[in-house]
């Protein structure tokens, strides 16, 4: 009784309504809620996922939810102990850490959440927030970042994953972020984790809001032996093909680039993966598609080598071939984007000598990034 009560008095229950319950823990400024599954049975263990909201937002299951479905997965909307906002330092990480801890106990005790099976996600300043998490918290499985990527080295990170850890990376392909998105993909895989990536081609700074085929692989997996998934996943990957072959040729090209890069496409068999890798190479000789792909592979490359090299006299090569090779197929969408990028990479060469006056705690980033020195620039030396 004494130990009820005291939970009571750390985490008084606001509201309850059929399956979502809104409570107030102490290390938080306001309340957070927590969404159980249909099939919530208090004898069993359910994995559960946090979820952290963009800046000016407030806790919120429903975009998770969306995306686990209505079983299963316990899923917390969480917030941040400075409001709406999130700037880095050790010791605000710290109190952040200890905020997800008082909640991830009280979930384990209360409403049996698998302890081996804690994941977080967060879009936008939710998903910076998560590669710091992720970076730095032993406890976590997993997690998944929205609109965001990886700028910064969490104080006191882990050297490396324990295991090969899960981590789920999703952007539009016009946010400001999407280059910041593929250094998490470079980082998160270097600590030894388990990556995925999708891209939304027509958006910026967002998300579906009816969810994604990829982000409901994710979670899948998280509870389903990959063994039991196999026929599964080459049937939903093959209806997805299916439906690709009535789209015009640049969407089918871009749906079969989203397939490959699904996190049931992995699962396929190797004639499976065979033929399909045929279809796609068959597309990309048309005449309608061949630029694209040319320039997409190219296009790569160089965001690789913007990425991994790291110094202003790459930064200027890289630069340069933007502009060239934009120049060079005006006519292509993937032109528009290295435009995009020729001037994103203009801009941080006219500012990477301006050295700050004096040392601040970090802002992380609020929402997609418009100005190369927030956050701190990598190539400044």
């Amino acid at each position: 009784m004494t130990h009820l009560l005291r939970l009571l008095i750390l985490f008084p229950i606001l509201k309850l309504s059929a399956k979502e319950i809104t409570i107030e823990p102490q290390s938080l400024p306001s309340p957070i809620k927590i969404s159980l599954p249909e099939n919530f049975n208090p004898t069993k263990k359910h994995p559960a996922l946090f979820f952290y909201h963009g800046a000016g937002g407030s806790p919120s299951t429903e975009l998770m939810r969306n995306q686990a479905g209505t079983d299963d997965w316990i899923i917390v909307g969480m917030t941040y102990t400075q409001g709406k906002t999130f700037t880095l330092s050790p010791q605000h990480l710290n109190a952040e850490r200890k905020a997800y801890h008082e909640v991830r106990q009280h979930v384990i005790s209360q409403y049996h959440a698998d302890p081996k099976n804690i994941y977080l996600a967060g879009f936008s300043l939710g998903g910076w927030f998560t590669d710091l998490m992720l970076q730095s918290e032993p406890t976590l499985s997993g997690g998944i970042i929205i609109g965001a990527g990886h700028a910064h080295t969490a104080p006191k990170p882990l050297a490396k994953y324990t295991f090969p850890k899960p981590v789920h990376i999703a952007t539009g392909r016009k946010d400001p972020n999407y280059i910041f998105a593929l250094k998490a993909y470079l980082h998160h895989r270097k600590l030894g984790g388990d990556l995925s990536i999708e891209v939304w081609p027509d958006l910026a700074h967002a998300y579906p809001r009816s969810g994604t085929d990829s982000m409901r692989q994710w979670l899948k997996l998280r509870l389903v032996p990959e063994k039991d998934l196999i026929t599964t996943a080459e049937k939903e990957l093959a209806h997805a093909l299916g439906e690709a072959d009535s789209l015009a040729p640049l969407a089918q090209w871009d749906r079969l680039r989203e397939i490959k890069a699904m996190p049931y496409f992995k699962l396929t068999s190797p004639s499976w993966q065979s033929n399909f890798q045929n279809s796609l190479t068959a597309l990309e000789a048309t005449p309608s598609i061949a630029s694209e792909a040319f320039l997409y592979k190219e296009h790569r490359r160089l965001h690789h080598h913007e990425i991994t090299k790291r110094s202003a006299s790459v930064l200027r090569q890289v630069n340069a071939s933007y502009q060239q090779l934009s120049r060079k197929f005006p006519e292509t969408r993937q032109a528009k984007l290295m435009e995009d990028d020729f001037r994103r990479t203009e801009k941080i060469l006219k500012q990477i000598t301006i050295i700050p006056s004096e040392k601040k705690a970090t802002q992380v980033p609020s929402g997609p990034i418009s100005r190369p020195q927030i956050p701190r620039n990598p190539l400044r030396r």
